[in-house]
């Protein structure tokens, strides 16, 4: 056998024609077809959801921590508890941070812009529940996620599982008011909600907290929600902010956000979430139910 011989590119049994056999193209393209579809539909929206956010990452030994990013912090709400930073340097901090596109004022529903304008007549009292609605689509899109659905299966066991299934519901998502004490999705608390006085954007914390009996991983954590109002040659915009913080000691386990793939994984649901949430306050979904109260 000579090397041209070797070389040479094997012709597939392949044919066009429908009757030319089993091993005709319309019958391959048929049988790859349930997975090549998905697989780039998948890749379409992880493109499209990276080009309308921007994600970064730290895990931090403490020493940087308490450096310059968290003083310019504390004059606000300061996601990571007091405890934690008491003791910050028995603790690991991995941070991600998902920040959406500058979403133009004007493209936001009119009844989710109250108090965002900037102008004179505005008051912080005319707020419209923006980031609540948008809070609420993004953890009913968190719902579908199979984290979700395993984490619904293991609270729905515990004591008063049905009280905590529910709150994945999309009732109860819909009518949430993400306020102190409010439970979301079985395992998260809402600590705080914090409205800027200017108009200038809000912040909403959710403790990782599982109710009493959990047997699952215990994970110290927080999300910190929220979005913060722009300016620029006298157009203003909204810039939605996702902050995912977990901590743990520095002789245990390390959290997903520690991990590459892990890391990435949760990065892509973030994105698609917050894309998602967007959808539903500008109203490209069409099926939005604006919270007012």
């Amino acid at each position: 056998m000579g090397l041209q011989s070797f070389l040479a590119i094997p012709r597939l049994p392949i044919s066009w024609g429908a009757g030319s056999g089993k091993h005709s193209l319309p019958a391959v393209l048929l049988a790859v077809a349930p997975v090549v579809l998905p697989v780039a539909y998948m890749a379409y929206v992880l493109r499209r959801n990276s080009q309308r956010t921007t994600a970064s990452a730290s895990i931090t030994p403490p020493d940087p921590l308490a450096g310059n990013t968290l003083k310019a912090e504390r004059g606000d709400t300061l996601a990571i508890p007091t405890a934690v930073l008491a003791a910050i340097d028995e603790y690991v901090i991995a941070r991600e941070r998902v920040v959406s596109e500058a979403v133009p004022l004007e493209s936001i529903l009119p009844a989710l812009r109250g108090g965002l304008s900037g102008g004179k007549e505005d008051s912080s009292d005319e707020n419209q529940r923006l980031l609540e609605t948008y809070l609420a689509t993004t953890m009913r899109m968190f719902t579908w996620t199979p984290q979700a659905f395993a984490m619904k299966a293991m609270v729905s066991r515990l004591p008063n599982g049905a009280a905590a299934a529910e709150t994945f519901s999309t009732a109860y998502l819909d009518a949430c008011s993400f306020e102190a004490g409010d439970r979301v999705c079985g395992v998260y608390i809402v600590r705080e909600h914090v409205v800027k006085s200017s108009g200038e954007g809000e912040r909403i914390l959710l403790d990782l907290s599982p109710p009493e009996g959990w047997k699952g991983p215990i994970v110290s954590g927080v999300l910190d929600c929220g979005f913060v109002v722009e300016e620029k040659a006298g157009e203003r915009f909204v810039r939605f902010v996702n902050e995912t913080i977990l901590w743990r000691p520095k002789d245990g386990k390390p959290t997903l956000l520690e991990g590459a793939v892990s890391r990435w994984l949760h990065t892509a649901m973030i994105k698609w979430m917050m894309v998602k949430g967007i959808q539903a306050v500008t109203g490209v979904d069409g099926r939005t139910k604006v919270k007012t109260t």
